[in-house]
């Protein structure tokens, strides 16, 4: 189990689910099953994901009533900590916040934060763009995607094993003093080359189980440089992130975050400044590109997650593709199969992640009845799934 920072996929059970039979914190020993239970079995892929019921959803705020009720429970739900949340549902748009977002400002529900791993589904939409229009096929080896003269062993991975963390590749920054080095040096802007270098030789047989690591991603935007002759904020721009309604949901350190921003556990404004423009800071965001480097706010980051969940994003078969748990148990292609921590009912899916001495998130589409719930903490050890799950109890009772 790895203690310094990614995240492996028990560990990410654990540290982004509470206190759960299948959650924790990356601290406690608390440990959950990697094969789903029986009971929570997916429903057959020929069923095809309810669209639908995302595609409804719209801009009309909720009650007055429910608005201070999820009010209510995302300022119980803090325990201190600054919060923004979005949700999206047949009731309405609410979007709330509460704590402290840079000194002693108040949290805005629009104060940009990191998006952690998060990062990673919009990773995997733009690369299914790509599969739809023929630049690339879940099937390459990513080894023929990749630079030439790269000398990375890929291990054999295709590029759904890098969607689905199935490629058997270990973590990146294992040695002695490079994880650390991201907080002791937050000025250090990380190339791609630094950080594939750090990767230990060893390899699992790919296509196998999924492990969570950031190397993957990190390939996969290698992959979307190199079939696209352009950078992955400039494809995402025009791809999965194209519309006016998405420019506050960027791709670091390409892009810069705006005001208002939320600092780390509430740090004073100059922070940003300090750590190079970068939220957290420019080393961060670098050493995890492609893989939880990206910056939103709430309400934009789950506008973007209703179109993806509408079949707005990808085509309705890309997304059918992508959630597809009967092939890829528990994570498909950038997404996480959370129907284990809401119960099977729900149809919970999405991805949550962390950034050490930074952010805490969440960002999950529930089926039944189509309701999109995204939570940002400007604190790493605030449990946002327990907040996501009592919001959309809220906003469906």
């Amino acid at each position: 189990m790895k203690t310094h920072g990614r995240i492996s996929p028990i560990v990410l059970v654990v540290a982004l689910a509470g206190c759960s039979a299948t959650a924790g914190s990356t601290e406690s020993s608390v440990s959950a099953p990697s094969v789903a239970p029986a009971s929570a079995s997916p429903s057959s892929p020929a069923e095809g994901f309810p669209t639908e019921a995302f595609a409804r959803l719209g801009d009309k705020p909720v009650s007055d009533a429910l608005a201070a009720e999820l009010q209510k429970v995302l300022e119980r739900s803090a325990d201190s900590d600054g919060l923004t949340a979005t949700v999206i549902s047949p009731a309405g748009t609410w979007s709330g916040a509460t704590g402290l977002a840079a000194g002693q400002r108040a949290m805005v529900p629009n104060d940009q934060m990191s998006i952690a791993h998060i990062t990673q589904t919009l990773v995997a939409a733009q690369v299914m763009q790509l599969v739809e229009e023929g630049d690339l096929n879940l099937d390459d080896l990513a080894a023929d995607r990749l630079p030439h003269g790269l000398g990375f062993d890929t291990n054999g991975a295709t590029i759904a094993d890098l969607l689905s963390h199935r490629s058997g590749l270990p973590d990146t920054l294992l040695g002695p003093g490079q994880w650390d080095s991201l907080t002791t040096d937050p000025l250090h802007a990380w190339t791609p080359e630094e950080e594939l270098a750090t990767v230990p030789a060893r390899r699992a047989t790919p296509g196998r189980h999924w492990d969570f690591v950031g190397t993957n991603y990190v390939l996969l935007g290698l992959i979307v440089e190199h079939v696209t002759g352009r950078s992955v904020a400039e494809v995402m721009r025009s791809g999965v992130l194209d519309g006016d309604r998405y420019e506050r949901l960027i791709y670091q350190p390409d892009e810069r975050p705006t005001e208002p921003m939320a600092m780390p556990s509430g740090a004073p404004a100059s922070t940003f400044k300090e750590n190079g423009g970068s939220l957290p800071s420019i080393a961060r965001v670098t050493a995890e590109e492609a893989e939880a480097n990206m910056a939103s706010d709430a309400p934009t980051l789950a506008r973007w997650f209703r179109a993806l969940c509408a079949g707005q994003i990808v085509s309705p078969a890309s997304l059918d593709e992508m959630t597809d748990f009967e092939k890829r148990p528990e994570f498909g292609l950038g997404i996480w199969d959370r129907r284990y921590e809401y119960g099977p009912d729900s149809g919970a899916l999405g991805l949550a992640g962390v950034v050490e001495n930074g952010y805490r998130t969440a960002a999950l589409c529930f089926q039944d009845p189509g309701v999109v719930v995204v939570v940002l903490a400007n604190a790493e050890g605030h449990d946002v799934e327990t907040t996501a799950g009592a919001l959309w109890r809220a906003a469906t009772t």
